[in-house]
């Protein structure tokens, strides 16, 4: 009889304890689907009607919208300059964030060097873009003056108005700006290496050089993985550096597609066709993430 009650309060326990995590995990579940999957849903069926933002009313017109924007010229562009600032500014943040955290990571006492190295991330994109503008400026800035110093761009211009090296800056100054989170990442990483590992490697007569490529980095592959999912989707999607600093100029040089869908929602109010652009850019990053975690996957095994 004992048993039987025991048996009977355990599993009201249980019960009782499914029940509380039902319950605490409604508000994410609502929050999800309000800000989320409505959304995303709304979105894609919106990618299918004529919609614009000064009409109440919009009618169905099936894939028009994508046979339009495959079609534009500059749709192919604005998809290759995406890919120029996602691709190098990725693998300038992991780089640079790497060497900083080996960097850090060899000293004893580094928390003064670790707040100033933090200080690009916490740095407004509005002061950034300022201060970009400013040292640019052909006529009084000091990056373009030495610029023309050294050969490399003609008298008062400025970087940001030569289409070949508008990216550039764009680029290098996103660089600068993200790397604290991967340096962050891999340096938290890197404290979780035994040192006795690297000691055996020592008395093997490993050269720094090999302790690094055989012990260093396969222990940061993963952390590399998550990483580069992060900073793709992050990068690709970023909007406030390029608009607040060239605008997506000149002459569309460094133009991305959330520039683009900003200036179809908001220039020419075409609101169907800015959501059929947006639907393409998720589905790329989407491919792009599985794509790169099933290979990932695979090579691990």
């Amino acid at each position: 009889m004992s048993n039987m009650s025991l048996t009977g309060k355990k599993r009201d326990y249980d019960t009782q304890r499914q029940l509380l995590g039902i319950i605490f995990i409604i508000p994410s579940v609502i929050f999800l689907l309000v800000f989320v999957v409505y959304p995303v849903c709304y979105n894609i069926i919106l990618s299918f009607t004529d919609a614009r933002l000064m009409k109440s009313d919009f009618s169905f017109i099936a894939f028009d919208n994508y046979k339009k924007l495959f079609q534009n010229i500059r749709f192919l562009k604005y998809v290759k300059n995406t890919l120029i600032w996602t691709v190098f500014s990725v693998v300038g943040q992991l780089a640079l964030g790497l060497a900083i955290a080996l960097l850090i990571n060899k000293r004893a006492n580094v928390t003064g060097l670790r707040s100033f190295l933090l200080v690009p991330y916490v740095v407004p994109a509005v002061a950034l873009a300022l201060v970009t503008k400013w040292v640019t400026n052909g006529d009084y800035g000091i990056v373009s003056w030495w610029l023309n110093w050294i050969g490399l761009l003609e008298y008062r211009q400025s970087p940001l108005a030569v289409p070949g090296s508008a990216m550039a800056v764009l680029i290098i100054v996103n660089i600068w700006r993200s790397y604290p989170f991967p340096m962050l990442i891999y340096w938290a990483t890197l404290k979780g290496i035994s040192h006795e590992i690297y000691d055996a490697a020592s008395v093997d007569g490993c050269s720094a050089f090999q302790m690094f490529w055989h012990i260093t980095l396969p222990h940061l592959k993963s952390t590399t993985t998550v990483l580069a999912i992060l900073r793709i989707v992050w990068t690709a999607t970023y909007f406030d550096l390029i608009w607040l600093i060239t605008g997506g100029g000149p002459a569309g040089s460094t133009t991305h597609l959330p520039i683009m869908i900003y200036q179809t929602s908001f220039g020419t109010f075409q609101t169907g066709y800015a959501s059929s652009i947006s639907v393409i850019l998720g589905l790329s990053l989407f491919v792009c993430i599985v794509f790169y975690v099933r290979k990932t996957i695979s090579n691990d095994r």
